[in-house]
Formats: structure tokens, sequence, C-alpha cells
């Protein structure tokens, strides 16, 4: 008996497989890398089931040590926070440089802390803060982004059409994003005539504007409604006399859904395949799974099924790649979980369109995402996230 287990242990010894030995990049490499935003980042890290957990006691630290505090530094925390869904936190650091006095507010850092306390506290809450900003802080970023929170109900649609009233009678109006707000609320409210109104101020004020985005938004609007007839009318005028406009693809669908309303499946799905050839590739495995529920709404399976197999294969895919890759870290040092694509990817959120007014319109700046009802996510021009996108631009500015 005990000259067979010796055997074994030989043979065991001998041919069974040893996890190879992990080692950092370099042993220097958390020196180098410890900045005041690597120790805010990894608080959410370290204790992932404390979500109440407070990033100000790293801030404190931070100065202990005798560190200085640069405020791009802390804008751009802000800023990743916002992209990472940490409002919360972000909010902490905000009030943490009000409190600590570390530099004086811009227009733009009242505009971010309009937006998070609107996320974290409500409407009431952000609206006893805007009365708090000094009148000579309150510019464009600051009522675009009081603005942007009451253009996402038709029940704040006299607050909506106030603060608009208010920032023309400042002469606040030169950007286009109070316009793209309010073409938002009026297609919600079913008002084409009123979207028309706002479209044709915007362009008599001369308001320098992105075509694309700005016919986008249009559209958008009208799809809402449901107004088929608009829609049609106004695309075929932009196309014929525009030639660098581009449908967006969640335009295409917000477009696809009127014509589902109205009754014309056909027409749906012409417009549906119309979408797919202007989907880009950042874009492609949200689009994958928002034309797929679409067409199995609008009847046609044979479709449907050929964006399921397409669905199916990527997770496939994406699950080898997953084995692949953990068999290859050694158990040890790299993770990677596997699936169909995507990882965390942006929401469409918050104000919406490409402009940042919850997933109803369209404007330029930072990066893209998208909700079940097509809507286009993206922070303002100014470093904008998809995960934020607010009147501040995922806290970034307006320009």
């Amino acid at each position: 008996m005990m000259q067979s287990l010796g055997r074994y242990s030989k043979r065991f010894l001998l041919f069974r497989k040893t996890q190879p030995i992990q080692f950092s990049r370099t042993l220097t490499s958390a020196k180098v890398n410890d900045t005041l935003h690597s120790r805010v980042m990894a608080v959410e890290n370290r204790f992932p089931f404390l979500w109440r957990v407070k990033v100000t006691p790293v801030l404190n630290e931070w100065l202990k040590q005798g560190n200085e505090i640069n405020p791009t530094d802390l804008r751009a925390v802000i800023k990743a926070l916002c992209e990472s869904q940490r409002f919360d936190h972000a909010l902490q650091v905000s009030e943490w440089i009000t409190k600590r006095r570390v530099f004086e507010l811009s227009t733009e850092d009242f505009a971010s802390r309009l937006y998070l306390i609107e996320i974290h506290s409500g409407l009431s809450e952000a609206e006893k803060f805007f009365d708090s900003i000094p009148e000579n802080m309150k510019d464009d970023s600051v009522y675009t982004t009081l603005l942007g929170f009451y253009t996402n109900s038709k029940k704040t649609r006299h607050e909506a059409e106030a603060t608009y009233q208010k920032m023309r009678e400042k002469s606040l109006l030169f950007k286009p994003y109070p316009y793209y707000k309010m073409i938002s609320l009026y297609g919600i409210l079913g008002e084409t005539n009123m979207v028309d109104e706002i479209l044709r101020q915007m362009l008599e004020n001369g308001v320098v504007h992105d075509i694309t985005l700005t016919y986008n938004n249009v559209l958008k609007a009208y799809a809402s409604v449901p107004d088929v007839e608009a829609m049609e009318k106004f695309l075929k005028i932009v196309e014929d006399e525009t030639s660098s406009f581009a449908l967006a693809w969640q335009t295409g669908v917000s477009m696809a859904k009127a014509y589902l309303k109205c009754g014309s499946s056909r027409k749906a799905i012409e417009m549906l395949r119309r979408t797919e050839l202007v989907v880009d590739a950042k874009s492609k495995d949200a689009a994958d799974k928002v034309l797929m529920e679409m067409y199995g709404e609008a009847g046609a399976k044979h479709d449907e099924s050929r964006f399921k197999r397409r669905i199916d294969r990527k997770a496939k895919q994406g699950q080898r790649m997953g084995a692949y890759r953990s068999n290859r870290s050694g158990g040890g040092g790299y993770y990677y979980y596997g699936g169909c694509g995507g990882g965390c990817g942006s929401r469409a959120d918050d104000n919406g369109g490409v402009d940042g007014s919850r997933a109803d319109d369209v404007v330029d700046g930072g990066g893209v995402g998208v909700d079940s009802d097509g809507g286009i996510g993206s922070g303002g021009g100014g470093g904008g996230c998809s995960g934020c996108g607010g009147g501040c631009g995922g806290c970034g500015g307006w320009d």
C-alpha cells in the first residue's frame, strides 16, 4: 500500500501543472502612480461594500501630507467620479472644495454642483442651491443646467418656459443647448408648432450650431409626438438642402417607433434597415440589442432572428476570450470577465440626447450612450460623460 502511494506521489509531482508565479510590473509603480486622483478613485475598489463611505478623509490626508491641490486636478477628479456613476462622491468633493476654501468657485463649478445636488437630493434642493448662487455667477451654464431639470417633465413646463424667458432677458441664449432642451420638451408635450418656433428663434438669433445635431434633435421631437407627416417632410427638406446632414442611429430608432405608433410596420422596418447602415462601431453592441427588439415589435421575425444570432455569437466569443485570458493569467494578477461586449457602457441618461437632456435630444460633446428608447446620452462640450451628461456637461464646461 505504501509503495503504491509512493509511486502515485512521484507521478503527481512529476506531471502536475504548476501555476506560474505572478510578479507585479515594477516595484516602484505604486509610488509613481500615487496621485490624488488615484487615491480617490481607489476608495470604491477598496471598500466596494460600503456605498456610503466618504472620500473626504482621502482629501484631508493628501493636504496633511503637505501635498498641493490644483483646481484643475480636483475638477478632473469630479469628472472621473461622474463618469464612474459615483455622484455621491463627486458631490462630496465639490462640497469639500467650498468648505476648505481650496479655491474660488467658477460658474462651471456652480453648474456642476447644481447638477450633482439634483441627482443626490432632488429638484427641490437643487432649486434652493440655485437661489443661493450669487447673481454674478449665474451665467449660461448655470441657467442651462436648471433648464435641463425642468425640460425633463411635462409637469415642470411653466418653470422651463420661465427659465428660458429669463435667459432671453439676460441675453444668455447664445449657445444651442437651451434651444435643444426646449425642442425636446415641446416634443414631449406634442406641440410641433412650438418645436418649429424654437428652431426658428435659434436660426434667427444666429446661434452657431452643428447642423446634424440640431436636425436630429428636431426629428426626435417630431417622432416623440408622433407627427409622422412633419417628421417625413422635415427629413426630406434637410436631406435635399444639406449634404452634410447625417441621421443618427438613435434618431432612426425613434422614427421607427413613430411609424409603429401610427400603424405603419412597413415604414418602420424600412427605417430600421436604414438605421443599421449608420450605426458606428462603438455603439454596435447597444444598437444590435435595440434593433433586435424593434424588429420584433415590427413583426420582422427574420431580421429579429438575424440580430439574435449575431448577439449570441458575440456572447460566445466573449466567453471564450474570457476563459482564455483567465487561464493565461494563472489565477492571479489579471482578471477578465467574459461576456457579450459592452462592459461598463455609458448610460444615456440624465440629460439625454447628445446634449445631455435625458435621452431625448442631441448635442455635441462627450461620449455617447444609449437607452432602450434610442436616446442619445452624452455630456456637453467640455469633457462631457455619458454617465452624467447634465447641464454641466458631465461636470465639464459648456464650451
